[in-house]
């Protein structure tokens, strides 16, 4: 275990401001993911949900947005398609106050570009973030069937985060193996402590 300039153990949080880091005790061999290129892509959409019922509905609420699959490949050198599908669930009020849930599954393809993409020895990996921003509905009547067809607007909102990156080993500076960590603090009881009298039984009378 190292020490710092006090003589006491290194132990993980922030370095001192004016001092900076304690000199490291070795040097050694990692493996990790390291990252050689990456972007992000912030996209918004508006997702369309065709909901018939035979009451307009006044209001929309956007409940969850939750990704289902996500698939990165290159497509071609410096070019990455990205497809994904995820569902959204909303909740709309119709005119006569009563609710319904309703789901709808999207799929996307994006392609986005990395210059360093077809390189030898790299792979792709992505991540979504999703977040329904807001949902809307627009009403029109169906002449053909006399029922109302109302349009369910989501605007999702969808960061993409892609990344090209090997599994390497590198050398890094190390102060020895991690503490010990403390204990976790104790969670304060909703319920007071039972700290019955002994003994249970009430003095017998002769």
């Amino acid at each position: 275990m190292s020490h710092d300039k006090h003589g006491g153990k290194v132990k993980p949080g922030s370095c001192d401001p004016v001092y900076g880091a304690p000199p490291p005790t070795e040097i050694v061999c990692i493996q990790v993911d390291k990252v050689y290129q990456e972007c992000k892509k912030v996209l918004v959409n508006e997702d369309e949900i065709e909901h018939y019922a035979p009451l307009a509905v006044t209001d929309v609420t956007c409940l969850d947005v939750k990704l289902i699959s996500q698939d990165c490949t290159v497509v071609a050198p410096g070019r990455i398609r990205v497809q994904f599908r995820y569902k959204i669930k909303a909740r709309v009020t119709y005119d006569d106050q009563s609710t319904n849930e309703i789901s709808h599954v999207v799929e996307q393809d994006k392609t986005v570009f990395l210059a360093r993409a077809d390189e030898e020895g790299l792979e792709v990996k992505c991540d979504i973030f999703l977040e329904c921003l807001e949902c809307f509905v627009e009403e029109v009547m169906d002449p053909n069937t006399a029922r109302v067809r109302s349009t369910i607007i989501c605007c999702i909102g969808k960061m993409i985060l892609v990344k090209l990156f090997a599994h390497v080993q590198l050398l890094i500076p190390a102060y020895g193996f991690c503490p010990e960590p403390p204990e976790c603090d104790e969670v304060l009881a909703i319920c007071p402590d039972f700290d019955p009298e002994w003994p249970p039984y009430p003095p017998q009378e002769d």
